[in-house]
C-alpha cells in the first residue's frame, strides 16, 4: 500500500494537536472578519476541526469508500451541477460532514474532497479548504488503492483525477497512476492466460475423444469380422480350427504439447538497479527436459546489458514446469521467457 503523504508542508494527519487547530481557528477567524465574508460559525471551521483532539485517536485505517454506483457522464455533470450550485458554507458543511463518514473520494459529486475543491473554485483564498484539502490528501490514497486492487479502474481513474485537482504535483500520484497502470497490464495478461487454457483443455478433450473413437471404430470392425467368419464357418459346416489370437487393440492417441509454466517465480530486483531506479528487461531462452528440469539456460537479449542477466536466470531455473508431450511421452523442448524489471511499477 502506498503511504506517500501530501508535498505541502505540514502535519500529514488531520489531527496535528490541540494548539495548532487553535491557531488555526483563531486565524481563520480574523481572515473571514477582515475579508467580510460573513460565514456561519459552523462554515468557518477547519475539516473535521477535529484539528483539536489529540494525535493519538487518530484512525489507524480510514476504511475505504465504497465504488461509485454510477459513472455515467450524465451523473458527473449533475454532480458538478450539485457542487456549482452550492454556497461556501453548504459546501463546507457538508464537506466535514463527509470526511466525519469516511467519504474522502467517493462517491462522485458526494466527497470530501470534491466539497472543498468546489469551496477553492468560489473562493480561491479560503485557506479552511486549503489546509483540508493538503490534510486529507494522504488519507484519500488508500481509498485509490482499494479501487485498483479492485480492478474498478473507471473509480480509480476518477479519484486520481480528484487528488491531482488537489495537489497536481504530489508524487504520490505519480505512483498511483504507476500502480493503477500495473493492475490494468496484468489484468489484461490475466485474461489472456486464462483464454489460453481454455483452448487448451478443449484441444486436450477434442484429442481424447478422437481417440476414443478410432478406438471404437476399430472394436466394432473386429466384432464384425469375428461375426462374419463365424457365419462363414458354420455354413461350410468347416472342422473347428484354433481361432486365431485376436489382433492387440489399437494403441490409443497420445496427446502432443509443448512444455508449459507450472508456477513463475518472480525475479528478485537487483539492489543495484533499485538503487539508481533503473527498468529494463531480459529474454532467457532454456530447455525443459523430459523429467521437467531446467538446463542451458542463457542470455538471448537484454537492456540494459548484463544489469538483470542474473537475477532473470535464476527465476528460470527457480520456477516449474511441466515437460512437453510428444504422443503422450514426456520430451524435451526449448522455451523462450521474457522477465521484464520495472521501477516502482
Amino acid at each position: 500500500m502506498i503511504t506517500l503523504g501530501s508535498s505541502h508542508s505540514g502535519s500529514g494527519f488531520p489531527f496535528a494537536g490541540t494548539m495548532r487547530g487553535l491557531a488555526i481557528v483563531a486565524g481563520i477567524a480574523l481572515l473571514l472578519a477582515a475579508c467580510g465574508k460573513g460565514q456561519s460559525p459552523t462554515a468557518s471551521k477547519a475539516p473535521a476541526v477535529v484539528h483539536t483532539k489529540p494525535a493519538a485517536s487518530a484512525p489507524a485505517e480510514l476504511p475505504a469508500s465504497a465504488p461509485a454506483a454510477a459513472s455515467s457522464a450524465q451523473v458527473q455533470v449533475a454532480a458538478q451541477a450539485k457542487l456549482a450550485g452550492m454556497s461556501v458554507p453548504d459546501l463546507l458543511s457538508e464537506a466535514r460532514e463527509a470526511y466525519a463518514q469516511h467519504r474522502l473520494v467517493a462517491p462522485a459529486g458526494d466527497n470530501a474532497m470534491e466539497y472543498y475543491e468546489a469551496v477553492l473554485a468560489k473562493d480561491p483564498k479560503n485557506q479552511v479548504a486549503r489546509d483540508a484539502l493538503r490534510e486529507t490528501f494522504p488519507f484519500s490514497v488508500p481509498d485509490v488503492e482499494k479501487a485498483i486492487s479492485q480492478n474498478n479502474f473507471p473509480e480509480a481513474n476518477r479519484e486520481i483525477d480528484v487528488l491531482a485537482k488537489a495537489d497536481p504535483t504530489n508524487y504520490t500520484l505519480t505512483l498511483l497512476r504507476s500502480k493503477l497502470d500495473a493492475q490494468q497490464k496484468l489484468q489484461v495478461r490475466q485474461q489472456l492466460e486464462a483464454q489460453q487454457k481454455t483452448q487448451q483443455k478443449a484441444k486436450q478433450a477434442e484429442e481424447l475423444a478422437a481417440a476414443q473413437q478410432a478406438a471404437a471404430r476399430a472394436a466394432a470392425e473386429q466384432a464384425a469380422a469375428a461375426k462374419l467368419a463365424a457365419h462363414k464357418a458354420a455354413e461350410t459346416k468347416a472342422a473347428p480350427v484354433a481361432k486365431a489370437a485376436p489382433p492387440p487393440p489399437p494403441k490409443p492417441v497420445g496427446v502432443t504439447r509443448g512444455a508449459q509454466v507450472v508456477q513463475a517465480v518472480a525475479a528478485e530486483y537487483p539492489v543495484e538497479a533499485a538503487r539508481n531506479q533503473t527498468s529494463g528487461y531480459v529474454v532467457v531462452q532454456f530447455t525443459v527436459t523430459s523429467t521437467g528440469g531446467v538446463t542451458d539456460a542463457h542470455i538471448v537479449s537484454s537492456s540494459p546489458r548484463r544489469v538483470f542477466d542474473q537475477a532473470a536466470i535464476r527465476a528460470v531455473e527457480l520456477s516449474k514446469y511441466e515437460p512437453a508431450l510428444k504422443d503422450g511421452e514426456p520430451v524435451s523442448a526449448v522455451l523462450q521467457r521474457r522477465l521484464d524489471f520495472k521501477f516502482g511499477g
